[in-house]
């Protein structure tokens, strides 16, 4: 192609039509920055569909990664709301309210551990998180991993003043001996994907007191036990709050992606 521009050059110049050689040549110029204008075009395009199919996948995997994290917020919603229970029970009959009885063994509870899933939410950091159009809901994402998740986990993981099985293990192990049979604190729903989860069966032996009376003279236990009852209901709380959130993330993402 470029030597039949220089022919047709090379002959104008000869014919000596310098008139009709600069519209020629300025045509040629035109010609060439529009062709570099298609191509940069072209270029961007590419870019921009590149980009999309990069996000469209990023958003997919964040919202998998929610629905995973869902099946754990709610087992160890579960759990508190039963330790919950129990410990209100056991309270009410320390206190001489009730005479029921509650589950000893769920009173005391079971050393829960919160783990998310962030992988996803990794990447999109790594790559730039410009990289989503949707401001608002780039926000949204950003402020759930950075706050509620790192809160969530911090407050479940990391915090001795949280830590409320260790804060009864001495009085239960003051006031308390292993009885016959053995129970089960939670299991998890049959819906759950074994391929996610260790498939662990929490099976732990019934405990009953030593001595009722010296249990309930004990001040110490039951203020324990009931500082343990507020703190467990801000699990609750906070654990329900997390969930409604993963709830309206997955409903935004599923509506961006569509």
């Amino acid at each position: 192609m470029s030597r039949i521009f220089h022919r047709i050059r090379q002959r104008m110049l000869k014919e000596d039509r310098l008139s009709r050689y600069f519209l020629y040549a300025i045509g040629e110029i035109v010609l060439v920055v529009i062709g570099i204008l298609i191509a940069l075009q072209v270029n961007q395009w590419n870019a921009e569909r590149k980009d999309r199919g990069h996000e469209r996948l990023l958003l997919e995997q964040i919202r998998d990664d929610l629905r995973l994290d869902t099946l754990d917020l709610r087992y160890n919603l579960k759990l508190h709301q039963q330790v919950l229970e129990q410990e209100e029970v056991l309270l009410a009959l320390l206190l001489q309210e009730s005479t029921t009885e509650p589950d000893y063994a769920m009173a005391f509870g079971v050393d829960a551990v919160l783990m998310t899933h962030r992988s996803a939410f990794q990447s999109l950091q790594h790559y730039d998180v410009g990289l989503l159009r949707n401001d608002q809901l780039k926000r949204r994402i950003s402020r759930h991993f950075d706050f509620f998740y790192e809160a969530m986990q911090l407050l479940e993981n990391a915090t001795p003043a949280y830590d409320l099985y260790s804060r009864k293990a001495p009085y239960f192990e003051k006031h308390f001996r292993v009885a016959g049979g053995t129970n089960t604190p939670v299991t998890r729903s049959e819906d759950t994907p074994a391929e996610e989860y260790m498939d662990v069966t929490m099976e732990r032996r019934s405990l009953e007191p030593v001595d009722l009376e010296g249990m309930r003279a004990d001040q110490g236990f039951q203020v324990l036990l009931s500082e343990c009852i507020i703190q467990r209901n801000v699990f609750i709380a906070f654990y329900q709050e997390v969930l409604d959130r993963v709830a309206e993330l997955d409903r935004e993402i599923t509506a961006a992606l569509e």
